[in-house]
């Protein structure tokens, strides 16, 4: 898999939040499709891992935008691999409009196992490489930073909206579960400009979701916990919408 992959989208009234802007969880979309697009042009799509009884799913991610296009604009979604790590697939974003950069992701995937749902050995499809050496690779997802402060505490079950083709909680919904947390009001004032998820487990229909949410200023991490195991953990940095 050499090269980029490189598709555009006018944002629609689906697209945006109450402020006219582009959804995180929306973006999360757009990267989701994007790469998924770009795997299956070469023969590592949705279809060519189930015929190995495998799975892409998202590990971890950062988010990092500059702006916040509107409903009307058409967003340019460019993605790219590089070289696995060990067990890890890093895929590379960035995000246009008219040219001009408004943001960047790195990711990092698993194969997971849809028969023992635990993470696979590599298959590449007979690929020596996943990789482009015509764009950059971003710093890949670090640690989720810490936050001193009481949790504020709630529960939520993993339910039919939740889930996606691979019978699991989708990578966008854990986003949309921590924007749920803030008031409208706090989603007009402030813009959600960078993103930190660490995906840790799957989180499967109907469990029961325990939800910590820590606040520091306009920092904010919230983690999920199933049996008291831990699923998730979500750190996202907020800006005042007028310094956007």
């Amino acid at each position: 898999m050499n090269g980029f992959w490189e598709q555009q989208h006018r944002l629609l009234a689906e697209d945006v939040d109450l402020n006219g802007s582009w959804r995180v969880s929306r973006i999360f979309t757009d990267m989701q499709e994007a790469g998924g697009a770009h795997s299956e042009q070469n023969g590592l799509g949705m279809r060519a891992m189930w015929g190995q009884g495998l799975a892409w799913v998202l590990s971890r991610v950062q988010l990092r935008m500059t702006r916040l296009p509107r409903i009307g604009e058409t967003v340019t979604v460019r993605t790219w691999p590089k070289p696995p790590q060990h067990f890890f697939f890093p895929r590379h974003y960035r995000f246009m409009v008219d040219g001009e950069e408004i943001g960047t992701a790195a990711t990092l995937y698993v194969q997971l196992d849809t028969e023992s749902r635990r993470m696979a050995k590599p298959w590449l499809g007979g690929q020596e490489e996943l990789t482009c050496d015509t764009e950059p690779a971003y710093p890949l997802p670090a640690g989720i930073p810490a936050v001193d402060a009481e949790p504020m505490l709630f529960t939520r079950t993993a339910q039919y909206s939740d889930l996606d083709i691979n019978g699991h909680v989708n990578n966008t919904r854990y986003l949309d579960w921590y924007c749920d947390c803030f008031e409208s009001a706090h989603h007009t004032a402030y813009a959600l400009m960078d993103v930190l998820i660490h995906y840790n487990r799957e989180i499967r229909p109907e469990e029961q979701i325990a939800l910590a949410l820590r606040s520091d200023g306009l920092h904010s991490v919230l983690t999920g916990s199933v049996a008291g195991a831990q699923c998730f953990s979500v750190s996202g940095h907020w800006q005042a919408r007028a310094a956007v």
